[in-house]
């Protein structure tokens, strides 16, 4: 901006003030000084009178004419202490963010704008300074990057420094638009909205962009260009060619000197923001630094989408500007570099890396099996849950009439009634496993009874029958009654279209002469499928088979209506997804495809099962016991977990065992041993009181897990090992390890512990049992278990829990270090002990998987691996859990009935699944001689093939280059694989009532339309466009960096609050 100009009367009083000026004083007034010491010369040379008109008559002229000089030249000098940056891109480049509170009140001069067009109604004229109040590029917008980019660039530049931008973008321009060349060939052809705006500029933004930073050459320096464009070129290849060619011919027009003027160029958004450019972000835009050296590329990872294809929210521009900021003051050296080094002697071995290491645990919590990893449709499709014994009234049904999960239907004018029954048992001569006590208080008949739904048809009407509604999704935070035991009386079944769907189920008459009709139906009444139709049904069970393809993807209920008076009953009813939507084809059990690989993808190497908690169950109904979870499925005997809900053992044992071998994991199952969780009060203990009591205990629990052992491990000619044949896998499966109890205590736990670990050593020595340390990581209880394992089992793993909050995860990295104390004995975790630990529950459970928690926790489990010859199993835990009934609140993989969303939690476990067999020796990550305490690593080598895997959790909210010194020998192909996020609070899952089939996610667009507008063509397609839908992507993803290949030394970025692992793979 011009200097002011400043005028002086001096008369000769004044003369003595400025003779004692030193030059140094005059700043713009140097010319004044010179002339002002000559004339002072002469003045005193001549006589008084004739000194008094000379002094007036040159000082008046000094005081005017020189001071028009300083003038004029102060005009022509730039301040070098304005920065200018020239900008151009697309609609995010324009800015079209509404402001948040924080944002409206910004009015710092520091920060200018020179307007590239006239904006009448804000009173703006092209070709002006004004303070960057939005709209700085042109009337109508709002909020971008940029104006994000100069807020924090007057923040942290030093306080008599100004900046300015010149903005010139329009919204769905190619790159060429900005050609001085080609730009008329390209505008010409344009859509006529896109001249508009075009006009606005001359026609020619290239051509006013120029202008502009010229008048503003008058005023500052130009110190580089912002650009955001890419979405209408994204597929092509020449666009880092066109963007040198535009950055050459500005240098050349603005007389810049490319060593000095860096070019920015910002990513555009990321795929799990829903961007659909995003490859343009891998695919293109790494090529523009290769052929602009002076380029540099400004992540867009994290930065939060408005919800459609292309553009960013608020937040999101805010984090882009900063960024594009953040990069411009480290170029211009007012933001040091962050740098660390790391140092690799991949020579210098360490432990043994416990080839079990990572793993998960299943447990039957949060509906994750029933209506979850089990795609069996049905909800109660045994119609069981109907008077559980022990259960609270609200979670089952105590009516005879009312069929949890199911609808009667009557269809026109039918009438007729249906009821459930126990007198027609579908499976005759049901085995009973287990010896219980007749003369104890417990009524075992309650376990055994089969109910069946008996109906009796008056009227037929159009069909009287009943519907399965599937297992609908309560939404959260109604009450405690709504999380667990759901009644779902909406249709519920997510049907997709074209696919079909097997149907099961077991129809017996009363000298029945009807029909009946079976299809799916969607919430409007709409048959969704095809109609199958059973007729000649027997007196006697009867399996009726058949396969319904939907006609649509929409929820639906499976109906089974009647066409004639008269009384059957039936049982039994499943619903499977072909097995194209099942996990390996249905081979390895009737498991949900996506929630399956998901699974896959984390490479276990153990999978604990059934529980937890669940195994033990909360009473004496609740307990689980395997040899009622196997057999066909309609002879298995369910019952309510520990969890509050319905488990049919659709899946049982013999699925978990097949779901553990297909994942490539080893069986770890837990068994109950006759005392039940102790959050439950321990409601039930198994007597050992009486001779009698002994025998029952061994003949139930004992021969359980004897039993179990054989099941799994034992030839085909033995009576569990032939079972095993039968159901259809003759090979065993290599059962090494057995759980006995969960987090007990106390003598009741201990006693009954003794007698089972001592049964199974002496039969099965080979057999690992694991023991527990209780529900804490340290205390009263854990150190009286440890008392008793210390003493007597020894040679067990035991098995630790613990959830803690994120600053004791990051402080007690070290916890099994050997020197340090655990229990009340003074001992230590010494390897030269023959106890190992079994991390097998943990997680940060009191932020609902937030991104701050998955790194505290990862930096925890560098240092699980750091001890892994102390340390041989760890599991997060729970493992999945449904919309609307967790009852705990750290999850790996949260989901619904249509899909699914993993945790950023699950993302570091994903990235930490690969490690070498050894560790070896690094540095710490150094910043200059101390170590940074918020990088945390794990380094370990695969010794057969000399990779190398680095672990790393960067938790400081900063990007970190990382100097490696890896040794001058090999070459190496190096990768990093990554997550980050800038907010730590953000959760992949959202929030608790964001699923498919909430009220909120499924209104008709058209209600909020106008009457008016209703009718209007395309209305309907517009509406449904931008109607407010659930979508599966996850905000933290993993990202990949190809560092090419390296030797000795090299350098990556670790970017901020970042979790990753870096690979470096030996070239031969």
């Amino acid at each position: 901006m011009p200097r002011p100009v400043v005028f002086f009367c001096i008369s000769m009083k004044s003369r003595r003030f400025f003779s004692r000026l030193p030059l140094a004083d005059w700043r713009f007034f140097d010319s004044f000084a010179l002339y002002y010491h000559i004339i002072r010369s002469i003045i005193f040379k001549t006589d008084s009178i004739m000194k008094r008109k000379i002094t007036f008559l040159v000082m008046a002229l000094l005081a005017i004419l020189p001071i028009f000089k300083v003038s004029a030249a102060a005009e022509s000098k730039p301040d070098p202490k304005f920065y200018i940056y020239l900008c151009i891109g697309q609609s995010n480049m324009e800015a079209g963010a509404t402001p948040a509170e924080q944002d409206k009140d910004f009015n710092d001069p520091r920060f200018q704008f020179m307007a590239a067009v006239d904006m009448p109604n804000l009173g703006r004229e092209m070709g002006k300074w004004y303070t960057a109040v939005p709209p700085i590029c042109r009337e109508g917008n709002n909020l971008g990057p940029v104006d994000f980019f100069g807020r924090k660039m007057i923040e942290v530049l030093p306080p008599d420094y100004r900046v300015g931008v010149i903005n010139v973008s329009v919204a769905g321009a190619k790159i060429e638009l900005w050609d001085k060349d080609d730009y008329k060939e390209y505008i010409d052809n344009e859509r006529d909205w896109m001249k508009n705006i075009v006009s606005q500029y001359g026609g020619n933004p290239y051509e006013r962009l120029v202008k502009m930073a010229k008048l503003a050459q008058k005023d500052g320096v130009i110190k580089g260009i912002l650009m955001h464009q890419g979405e209408s070129n994204s597929e092509d290849p020449l666009w880092p060619e066109r963007v040198k060619r535009i950055y050459d011919n500005l240098c050349k027009d603005l007389n810049l000197n490319p060593k000095q003027t860096p070019l920015l160029a910002g990513e555009l958004k990321y795929a799990e923001q829903g961007g659909v450019c995003a490859a343009f972000n891998t695919t293109i835009m790494p090529n523009l630094p290769k052929v602009l050296p002076n380029a540099h590329i400004i992540s867009a990872l994290g930065c939060e989408s408005t919800g459609d294809q292309f553009h960013f929210s608020t937040e999101g521009m805010r984090l882009l500007g900063q960024r594009f900021a953040d990069k411009m003051l480290q170029l211009q050296g007012f933001k040091p570099e962050e740098k660390r080094t790391l140092t690799l002697k991949p020579d210098k071995l360490g432990i043994e890396i416990s080839p079990t290491l990572r793993g998960i645990f299943f447990e039957d919590i949060n509906n994750s099996l029933d209506g979850g990893i089990c795609a069996q449709l049905i909800q109660n499709n045994s119609f069981q849950a109907y008077n559980v014994p022990d259960a609270p009234a609200h979670e089952f049904s105590t009516c005879d009439s009312v069929f949890f999960g199911w609808t009667v239907v009557s269809k026109g004018d039918a009438k007729g009634s249906a009821r459930a029954v126990a007198d027609k048992p579908l499976v005759k001569n049901l085995k009973r496993h287990y010896d219980f006590d007749p003369n104890d208080k417990y009524d075992d008949e309650q376990r055994y009874k089969q109910y069946s739904v008996r109906f009796e048809v008056e009227n037929p009407g159009d069909g009287f029958g009943i519907a399965a509604n599937g297992f609908g999704i309560a939404e959260h935070g109604r009450g405690k009654e709504f999380y667990y035991s759901n009644n779902t009386q909406t249709p519920s079944i997510p049907a997709v279209k074209d696919v079909s769907y097997d149907l099961g189920m077991f129809l017996q008459g009363e000298a029945y002469k009807g029909g009946f009709k079976v299809y799916l139906e969607d919430k409007d009444g709409n048959i969704n499928s095809n109609v199958l139709t059973f007729t000649g049904i027997p007196d006697d069970w009867k399996k009726y088979e058949g396969t319904l393809k939907a006609l649509n993807s929409a929820d639906s209920r499976l109906c089974i209506v009647a066409d004639a008076p008269g009384v059957f009953y039936l049982d039994f009813v499943t619903l499977l997804p072909e097995a194209s939507q099942l996990w390996n084809n249905g081979k390895s059990g009737p498991f949900r495809k996506d929630l399956m690989q998901a699974l896959a993808d984390l490479n276990p190497t153990f999978m604990r099962f059934p529980g937890g908690c669940a195994s033990e169950g909360p009473n004496y109904f609740g307990q689980v016991f395997w040899k009622n979870s196997i057999g066909s499925p309609e002879e298995r005997i369910g019952f309510r977990n520990h969890w509050g809900y319905w488990t049919s053992q659709y899946v049982g044992f013999y699925e978990y065992l097949l779901m553990a071998e297909a994942l490539g994991a080893t069986p770890l199952p837990v068994l109950n041993n006759g005392v039940t969780c102790q959050f439950a009060g321990h409601q039930y203990v198994a007597p050992l009181d009486t001779d009698e009591d002994r025998a029952r205990f061994n003949s139930i629990f004992v021969q359980d897990a004897l039993d179990l052992i054989e099941f799994c491990n034992g030839p085909v000619d033995s009576k569990w090992g032939a079972l095993r044949a039968e159901m259809g896998h003759p090979e065993p499966f290599n059962l090494k390890y057995l759980g006995i109890g969960n987090e007990n205590r106390g003598d009741a736990f201990w006693e009954r512990f003794d007698i089972m670990y001592n049964a199974v050593k002496e039969k099965h020595p080979e057999i690992v049992v694991v023991s527990t340390s209780g529900a804490a990581d340290a205390g009263r209880e854990f150190d009286a278990n440890m008392k008793e394992i210390d003493s007597k089992y020894a040679n067990t793993i035991v098995d630790e829990h613990y959830y803690k909050n994120n600053d004791w995860f990051y402080s007690h990295r070290d916890r099994y270090n050997s020197d340090k104390t655990r229990g009340a004995e003074g001992l230590t975790y010494d390897r030269n002990r023959p106890t190992r630990v079994f991390v097998g529950e943990f997680a940060n459970n009191m932020t609902n998987n937030d991104y701050a928690s998955a790194m505290a926790e990862a930096a925890y489990w560098t240092g699980l691996e750091r001890n892994s010859d102390m340390v041989v199993m760890a599991a997060y835990a729970p493992l999945f859990c449904k919309k609307g009934y967790n009852k705990w609140n750290s999850n790996l993989i949260w989901f619904d009935n249509r899909g699914m969303w993993r945790s950023c939690n699950y993302y570091y476990q994903k990235l930490f699944s690969e490690a070498g067999d050894r560790a070896f020796f690094m540095s710490d990550a150094m910043k200059g001689s101390a170590p940074d305490t918020t990088i945390y690593t794990s380094p370990t080598i695969d010794t057969a093939t000399g990779e190398i895997f680095i672990k790393f959790v960067n938790s400081e909210a900063v990007d970190k280059r990382i100097t490696v010194n890896a040794g001058s020998g090999t070459r190496y192909e190096a990768e990093m694989e990554f997550i980050s996020s800038h907010d730590t609070s953000i959760k992949n899952q959202k929030e608790q009532n964001y699923y498919s089939s909430h009220p909120e996610y499924n209104k008709d667009p058209m209600d909020n339309v106008p009457p008016g507008l209703k009718e209007r063509p395309g209305m309907r397609e517009m509406a449904w466009r931008f109607a407010k839908r659930v979508s599966y992507n996850e905000a933290v993803v993993p990202h990949t960096v190809d560092l090419g290949t390296v030797k000795g030394k090299f350098e990556f970025t670790m970017p901020e609050n970042s979790v990753g692992i870096l690979r470096l793979k030996p070239v031969k």
